[in-house]
């Protein structure tokens, strides 16, 4: 569907001011549309040579009719099932819902042949046409109208009928199906978790993609009951509970992987909330070159893995990676001849080779009791998955004493403040210095897209804050500036950064005098540890990440 002369012509200059477009480019595009059908202004687009929201503000302009941006005002869900899918998709239109005895109808392209003709006809009601950008009107469609994609095997039982009737809600839409397509979209956005929130006037759901949340749906209120049952039924949870926080999980199987859900549901005053993490089964291919770290502290860290005995910790809140980290060390290690064994809460990864063990309180399996029943077992490596408590301090400590390499985590903010930490938690100091082989702290940063990367000169804020010497002169810092591939945000995933802390006689002294977790972190920076600030500087300077991304995860580091 192409767009008229006219408009299109706007578009071309447009380009052509901007000097993104010559007369030779445009002649091979103008082949292509013609080989292949598809209008220029979508070339354009898919070339990411100008955005689908700058073509819908040109298109607006050209027709003096308004732009109304999809992710700022949501459509009416009734209105919207009004018009058939092929319809909809064919058109690039959507209803977005009823005004003064009319309807308003989101378009990608109002000079597309017949659109306005074709709604009056169908409603047979006045209609009043906007522009929204193609990319909005397409994820609407996807929400509202998307099948069910063909699933695999679940771990909760085959649902009676009599449950079977409750996923569909009082507006007429088959939750079953809105799920389903909910979880393909999230595994496809490459989300961490979908959010979904009971609010007084909608049934909000958002995604948190690359840390950052993302709205993403609405759906009518009538809707929450039948989907958050549908999510109880799937998680092997009492669909009649409505009072008590509630955990489960369930597997979904979404592009030929197979997809661990987590389902936790907590009663709000506006109704039931739900949290589901999404977790990829197979992470068989996890390993410490896919992280991010640095050459230099990754050939340190394997060194560490390594050694026969000793504990090492991993800290950072919570989200920064930390089990991700502690998965691809014990893959590196695992092997034939080596006993590994894990306490965790909850299991997160079924790795092949590892014994792992589920923390259970209500049975008494806490990390504490499984850790003293694993030494009996003859383990070469342990994982504890955190400690949170003084017995479970003491009983890694004293594991790692007893000729088994244990890794742990904690939640500190500083790789030396774990050291403090187990001091404040009544660990003698001893058992400190001698135990402790080394330790890092990690935080998670933004990666700049590289489908639309673009180098600049740097400013002097930003060169002071790279810590550039004055004499030199050429200094880049690099961004994405929005693309299709990257939901026009300019990031595309995720990858660590490190503090790495190697454990020494002069900081065990320190230990041992229960010094301040300043003057460790002094003697620290003063004997060669790699900082988080400084890893994240360098991650900036090779145009990895942002120098805006770098301050933004680093900001609370202690500063000397």
């Amino acid at each position: 569907m192409s767009a008229p002369v006219a408009a299109q012509r706007r578009i071309i200059n447009r380009l052509k001011e901007r000097q993104e477009l010559k007369t030779a480019h445009l002649r091979k595009i103008k082949i292509e549309s013609e080989l292949t059908g598809q209008s220029i202004v979508d070339i354009f687009v898919n070339d990411d040579m100008i955005s689908d929201s700058e073509v819908a503000q040109i298109y607006a302009e050209h027709y003096g009719i308004r732009f109304l941006d999809l992710n700022r005002r949501k459509p009416s869900t009734g209105w919207l099932l009004a018009l058939p899918e092929n319809e909809s998709r064919l058109r690039r239109c959507i209803v977005f819902g009823e005004v003064s005895g009319g309807l308003v109808a989101a378009v990608a392209d109002p000079g597309g042949a017949g659109i306005h003709d074709m709604l009056t006809s169908r409603f047979d009601r006045p209609i009043q046409l906007v522009v929204s950008p193609a990319y909005q009107i397409v994820e609407t469609q996807n929400e509202v109208y998307g099948q069910a994609r063909h699933k695999g095997t679940r771990t909760a039982q085959a649902i009676p009928s009599a449950q079977a009737t409750t996923t569909v809600s009082s507006t007429g839409l088959n939750m079953s199906e809105q799920l389903d397509s909910m979880i393909d979209e999230a595994v496809d956005r490459r989300a961490s978790d979908i959010h979904i929130e009971s609010e007084e006037d909608r049934l909000r759901v958002r995604y948190r993609i690359d840390g950052r949340m993302i709205e993403a749906r609405a759906y009518p209120t009538e809707a929450a009951s039948a989907l958050v049952s549908r999510i109880k039924v799937l998680a092997n949870l009492d669909i009649t509970e409505h009072r008590k926080p509630l955990d489960g999980r369930f597997a979904h199987k979404s592009f030929e992987q197979t997809i661990d859900i987590r389902t936790a549901i907590i009663p709000t005053v506006n109704g039931e909330r739900v949290t589901m993490r999404l977790l990829a089964m197979d992470r068989s291919a996890v390993n410490l070159e896919q992280l991010g770290m640095e050459l230099e502290t990754r050939q340190a860290f394997e060194r560490l893995i390594r050694r026969p005995h000793g504990i090492v910790l991993i800290t950072g809140p919570t989200g920064s990676g930390k089990s991700t980290t502690l998965y691809a060390a014990l893959a590196q290690i695992n092997s034939i001849d080596r006993h590994i064994i894990t306490i965790e809460d909850p299991v997160e990864y079924h790795m092949p080779g590892i014994n792992q063990v589920q923390v259970d309180s209500e049975y008494g399996v806490t990390f504490a009791a499984a850790l003293r029943s694993i030494v009996r077992h003859d383990p070469d490596v342990i994982m504890v998955g955190e400690i949170r408590d003084e017995e479970t301090a003491h009983l890694a400590l004293e594991a790692s004493l007893t000729g088994h390499l244990v890794f742990a985590t904690l939640h500190t903010n500083s790789a030396v403040g774990a050291l403090t930490r187990l001091l404040d938690m009544n660990c003698e100091p001893y058992l400190v210095s001698s135990a402790i082989i080394g330790v890092m702290a990690q935080r998670l940063v933004r990666k700049i897209c590289t489908h639309c990367r673009k180098e600049f000169d740097a400013n002097q804020a930003e060169r002071r804050m790279m810590d550039t010497p004055e004499e030199r002169e050429d200094v880049k810092v690099y961004r994405g500036t929005g693309c299709a591939r990257c939901g026009r945000s300019g990031y595309y995933d995720r990858l660590g950064i490190y503090e790495y802390v190697p454990f020494d006689p002069g900081l065990s002294s320190l230990v041992m005098d229960k010094t301040s977790t300043e003057e460790m972190y002094a003697y620290a920076v003063k004997h060669g540890a790699i900082m988080l600030r400084d890893d994240a500087l360098a991650k900036v300077r090779r145009g990895l990440t942002t120098l805006e991304e770098a301050v933004r995860v680093t900001v609370t580091e202690v500063s000397h």
